[in-house]
């Protein structure tokens, strides 16, 4: 059995939330605090404007832009759309009609949301869909023998107009558990409703729950043995939480008060590191070479330094198997969606392809995102399906490069400061250190006193030491260098301001 940890980071601007089975990374998340994410969130919106030709429509939600609800997002719900008509025989709503729907993907640019009258509510063991009557089973579930019992024991509890889907997780669930969960999210149902037929107005119904709820309710597994956060008040909303869905983990719930650092401890940023980089190095000298367009994701697998054996295929066998498990675990990290090609290197033998395209078979299974991964091409091409699911983790700590026209990606100010912070901590541990002065370029320095990043650690645990930056015209945006200082050395550096 794997070891698992769920490490969650609260910091002043955002908050990271990541898995860790056998100290390796596996998923990792962030979120800005100020992002106010939406996808999961249900809505009273009213129809703006119905448009016949594309069979869609525009739906105030109560953003800046109106949501966007397509034909086939639809299944005709008269419960929850009254005195509609029928468009096309699958839009059932005309301008001015308020309907209940959820949004499936955010506003990207001056896009609207993508939203759904096709409502569906996530629990920890089933997602509970009660305008679908329609009963189903993880395909990750292979066991013909529990799928069986699942499906009976979901039809016998769905309601009678509306379905459920048992999650993966279910593997790990008594009976007992998965039908109090189902009795809990029909009343969870039963109250939106309520909320909906009581004030016809735009407004926000549900909301689906932040990062650290959203993913500590979906990773939690029979395999995790602790779940550690650096924040007490967080720590307490969690338990509190846990306590409601699923007692059994609350004692698994720990404080993380260390002087260093939790990511520096854990060695997370590290690992993140690697996850912005286009290259990716393999143990055995291969790389993978990661490209985005608009359109798709390219992933290109090279030998390298990789010499393997006398025989060229049996090389490129081993890498490519290398490559494929190596594959999966950077989609599931960066959280990449859409379209993806593989481009494996050309592979003679039959054998070796279908072994390949088994282990990456094998690896996606962990991916808890829906996958589809298609027969690999005779020109070693294999085509990857993800569902897109939140934002692509470049997207959120990558800024595009301001000297390139946009064509290249730097580390974001953000995450500059996070990777400050955990040095800064690692530096304080030593009771002798009384300072720090940091070498910064001249952006990140103005950044650093704007954003009040620090304001919060530099008042409690580092209220007696003190921290100089340097602005610095040489340095480049992303490079920083830090001198720590003690009280007998101690002169201010030239140039230097105090931050604290």
């Amino acid at each position: 059995m794997k070891n698992s940890t769920i490490l969650i980071d609260v910091q002043e601007y955002m908050t990271g939330v990541s898995l860790l089975e056998d100290g390796v990374l596996k998923e990792h998340y962030v979120e800005y605090k100020n992002a106010n994410y939406i996808t999961g969130n249900i809505y009273c919106g009213k129809v703006v404007n119905v448009l016949e030709g594309l069979q869609s429509a525009f739906v105030d939600i109560g953003r800046e832009r109106n949501g966007f609800l397509s034909a086939n997002e639809t299944m005709d719900h008269k419960s929850v759309m009254q005195d509609a008509k029928v468009l096309s025989d699958t839009i059932s709503a005309k301008s001015g009609d308020y309907i209940l729907v959820q949004a499936t993907k955010e506003e990207i640019g001056n896009k609207g949301a993508r939203l759904t009258t096709n409502i569906s509510l996530a629990g920890r063991y089933a997602v509970y869909l009660p305008t679908l009557d329609f009963v189903g089973v993880s395909n990750k579930i292979t066991d013909p023998a529990i799928r069986a019992s699942l499906t009976e024991l979901l039809t016998k509890h769905k309601p009678a107009h509306g379905g459920l889907i048992a999650r993966t997780i279910c593997l790990e669930a008594k009976k007992s558990e998965i039908v109090a969960e189902i009795k809990q999210l029909k009343e969870q149902w039963n109250n939106i409703i309520k909320n909906f037929r009581r004030d016809k107005s735009i407004c926000k119904i549900y909301d689906d729950g932040d990062i650290v709820f959203r993913t500590v309710r979906d990773i939690l597994s029979d395999e995790t043995t602790a779940i550690v956060c650096n924040d007490l008040e967080e720590c307490e909303l969690l338990k509190d939480k846990v306590l409601e869905y699923n007692p059994r983990f609350i004692d698994k719930i720990r404080y993380y008060d260390d002087a260093i650092d939790m990511y520096d401890k854990y060695g997370i940023l590290d690992q993140v590191d690697v996850l912005l980089k286009k290259k990716v190095n393999l143990p055995s000298g291969g790389s993978l070479v990661f490209d985005y367009t608009e359109a798709l994701t390219v992933i290109d697998v090279n030998t390298s330094k990789f010499s393997g054996s006398g025989c060229r295929e049996d090389t490129v066998f081993a890498a490519n198997l290398e490559a494929a498990t190596e594959i999966a675990r950077q989609i599931r990290l960066r959280n990449i969606g859409g379209i993806i090609i593989i481009d494996f290197i050309d592979m003679a033998e039959d054998e070796h392809k279908k072994l390949v395209m088994e282990r990456l078979h094998d690896e996606m299974l962990f991916d808890r995102t829906k996958t589809r991964v298609a027969d690999m091409t005779g020109l070693g091409l294999v085509e990857v399906t993800r569902k897109k699911t939140g934002r692509e983790l470049s997207t959120v700590l990558l800024d595009k490069c301001p000297h390139c026209e946009g064509n290249a990606l730097t580390y974001s100010y953000d995450y500059l400061c996070r990777k400050i912070k955990s040095e800064l901590s690692r530096a304080f541990a030593d009771p002798s250190v009384t300072g720090v002065s940091v070498r910064v370029h001249q952006g990140l320095a103005d950044h650093m006193i704007r954003s009040r990043y620090f304001d919060s650690v530099c008042t409690n645990e580092w209220a007696t030491k003190r921290i100089y930056v340097i602005p610095n015209a040489v340095l480049t945006k992303t490079d920083y260098e830090l001198e720590t200082f003690r009280e007998s050395t101690f002169s201010v550096p030239v140039g230097a301001f105090l931050l604290y």
